[in-house]
């Protein structure tokens, strides 16, 4: 009935009562305990199924993200906000349905294979191969640029593989970049665009946590020699480019608390590389949209919070590193929930719209204004 053996897959089936079925997720190599899972359930006949994890914090705002057409599309389970981060109910209406479950609306190559299909006849974009993963996967490369654009910005997500929403807010800003707009046209022609979508591949595909990976995670290997392929690559990547702007997108944990239910950006506790924080920040605030809302008031300074000297000991990540290099003015984490900004609730559509914002507060940060309408309006 249950099983991850899917790309992305994540759970462990603890026991099967009826229709009452006990979870929990597989951690593999990650220390201490993590929220990330992915299953497919066929189920044997029709009527209500429940669904517990035997721990905590494993089911998010508005339960698991659902899909019925193996991945290309999904839905939160439950429209309205839930206290219950444990168990949900899945109410099946046929015997033989199939179904995807995951605790955030999954993001895999498949998908970022499906958005290349979609623009391979522009001539702006330029997709490669930036290393082989581990396990000898293609880690992708994008480029997107018109002529010889006078800014450079790098883009990464999933240096912690479980963090899906953050991939699909970077499609959104290579598609606000490769629209045939005059907006897109501006921007690849100042600015341009190099994005790697998995940082650390073999994860995102194989359904690992990612986070607290041991020894340490992709998002702690940016000092010599480095463990994994695709950081060492990305070093190497970014004293090729030179960009101005080094831009890595990340989610927070998976609900509650101050930080976890708002967008926000991190400080690195350096006065310079912080100043120009403030002045992105100021841009995307002008630049929020109402179906995901970014406030700079919720931006986490160094030394509070999580945001600690002690919390990056285990290894320097990307923005640590680029905020070394005399070439890079702004290096930057930005972190992007799961489901909700507040009480807006979001899914794909919203992440690709709010990518767009990303990208337009990136050009004006970098070359100044650009007005004309939403490309995914």
């Amino acid at each position: 009935m249950i099983t991850n053996r899917i790309p992305g897959g994540n759970i462990e089936v603890v026991s099967v009562n009826g229709r009452n079925v006990e979870l929990d997720v597989e951690l593999r190599d990650t220390a201490g305990d993590w929220f990330y899972w992915c299953f497919q359930a066929v189920f044997p006949e029709a009527g209500n199924w429940h669904f517990r994890f035997v721990r905590d914090n494993k089911v998010g705002t508005h339960g698991p993200a659902v899909s019925l057409d193996g991945g290309k599309s999904w839905r939160w389970l439950y429209p309205e906000y839930r206290e219950n981060s444990r168990e949900f109910d899945y109410a099946c209406p046929a015997a033989g349905q199939t179904v995807l479950f995951c605790m955030g609306m999954q993001y895999l190559e498949r998908d970022f294979r499906a958005f290349l299909r979609e623009f391979e006849e522009n001539p702006a974009l330029h997709a490669g191969t930036l290393c082989r993963s581990r396990k000898g996967r293609e880690v992708e490369l994008v480029t997107i640029r018109e002529g010889e654009p006078e800014h450079a910005v790098l883009l990464t997500s999933r240096h912690h593989a479980g963090e899906m929403m953050a991939t699909h807010a970077l499609e959104g800003i290579l598609r606000f970049a490769l629209a045939d707009t005059e907006s897109g046209r501006g921007f690849r022609r100042h600015v341009a665009l190099h994005a790697v979508p998995f940082a650390d591949k073999d994860g995102v595909e194989d359904g690992d946590q990612g986070k607290n990976r041991m020894p340490h995670d992709h998002a702690r290997d940016y000092q010599e020699p480095g463990l994994y392929p695709e950081t060492v690559a990305l070093r190497g990547l970014i004293g090729r480019i030179r960009p101005e702007f080094v831009l890595d997108l990340h989610c927070p944990w998976i609900r509650g608390g101050d930080t976890n239910e708002v967008s926000y950006m991190v400080g690195t506790g350096h006065a310079g590389m912080d100043a120009e924080l403030d002045r992105f920040a100021d841009l995307l605030e002008e630049e929020r949209i109402p179906e995901a809302p970014y406030f700079k008031k919720n931006n986490l300074p160094f030394g509070t919070s999580w945001n600690t000297a002690e919390n990056y000991a285990g290894g320097m990540t990307i923005k640590h590193y680029a905020a070394t290099l005399p070439f890079v003015r702004n290096a930057q984490t930005i972190e992007i929930p799961f489901a909700n900004f507040g009480d807006v609730t979001v899914d794909r559509h919203a992440m690709l719209l709010y990518g767009e914002s990303i990208a337009r507060a990136l050009f004006r940060y970098l070359h100044g204004e650009l007005q004309t309408a939403s490309a995914l309006s």
